[in-house]
Parts: C-alpha cells; sequence; structure tokens
C-alpha cells in the first residue's frame, strides 16, 4: 500500500472525528475529547501551526492521518508550534479504525515519518502512546523508536499513562 499526505482540510477532519474504534482502543475517539459540535477538535486539525495532513491510499481514500508539533503533546503547552526542543518533532498518527490490526502500521509509520523527514528536515521524532496499546508500541520499536519515560496526563476523565518514545531521524 502506498501513502499520499496532504494538508488537512475540514472535510477530512470531520470523517476522522467520525471514526469509532472498538474495545479498549475507544480511548481514541477523537470527538469524545471535544465540544459537541466537533468545531474545537476540526480547528485544531486544521492550525497549520501543529499541521496535521490527511493520509490516502493509491485510491485517494482516506486512512488515517498524521499531526505534527504540539498538537501531538500530552502535556499542556499554550500556543501551538511545530518543532521543541534539540530540533525534535513530536508526531501523533491514527489509522481508520477497519484498516488497524491488519500489519499495515509498520509502513504507515515509516511512511509518515519519511514526509515529515523530507518536509520539516527535524533532528528527532517523539511520540506518545497509552501504555496499554502494545500493538502499537511494537510498531514504533520497529521503526526504531525507543521508550523514554512514563508521562502521566491528568484530564476530568482521570488520569492517563502515556509511554514517551523517541528516535533520531
Amino acid at each position: 500500500m502506498q501513502f499520499f499526505f496532504q494538508p488537512m482540510n475540514e472535510a477530512d477532519a470531520r470523517a476522522i472525528l467520525g471514526w469509532r474504534y472498538e474495545g479498549p482502543y475507544v480511548v481514541y475517539n477523537m470527538q469524545d475529547d471535544f465540544d459537541e459540535s466537533g468545531a474545537d477538535a476540526v480547528a485544531e486539525l486544521l492550525d497549520r501551526r501543529s499541521p496535521h495532513y490527511a493520509v490516502r491510499d493509491e485510491t485517494g481514500e482516506l486512512v488515517g492521518f498524521f499531526g505534527f508539533g504540539s498538537a501531538a503533546c500530552v502535556t499542556g503547552y499554550e500556543e501551538p508550534h511545530l518543532y521543541s526542543e534539540n530540533n525534535t518533532i513530536t508526531i501523533g498518527l491514527g489509522m481508520r479504525p477497519d484498516l488497524t490490526g491488519q500489519g499495515k502500521g509498520l509502513a504507515f509509520v515509516n511512511a509518515g515519518l519519511d514526509f515529515a523527514r523530507r518536509e520539516f528536515a527535524p533532528d528527532f521524532f517523539r511520540l506518545f502512546v497509552l501504555m496499554f496499546n502494545e500493538r502499537a508500541i511494537r510498531v514504533y520499536e520497529k521503526a526504531g523508536f525507543q521508550r523514554v519515560r512514563i508521562v502521566v496526563q491528568r484530564n476530568p476523565q482521570g488520569e492517563r499513562l502515556f509511554l514517551e518514545m523517541s528516535r533520531c531521524v
């Protein structure tokens, strides 16, 4: 499968907000983290200061997304931004729910890293993944990421444990 990246548009953002994961992965249902209308979520996905990209396959079908910069962080930030310390870019990503668990994750992650390398020229990549998501952690380790530390995210629903992972470009 080939992956093609294009800046997020409103239609893609709304489609992604409609994705519904099952089982323990329901925590990745994005609409649940924002207001009922989805306006805040759409605004975040369209904010070019911490850009998101829709990912399509060779047929043009929306298969996932990548976000780069502060929007992919699990701790608070004041102004959206792309780069962090040491020319590091934080990445966030998601695949359409019906495509997960089929062995496509490593190719998807590598395509996103290749895109970011060309587009932004960082020195390091960082990502955060929920601790329970061993399936994703295995993919990230195969893509060269190493475990850095556990980060606790506190929100009105309680605490969530994330694993911070990083790698050199």
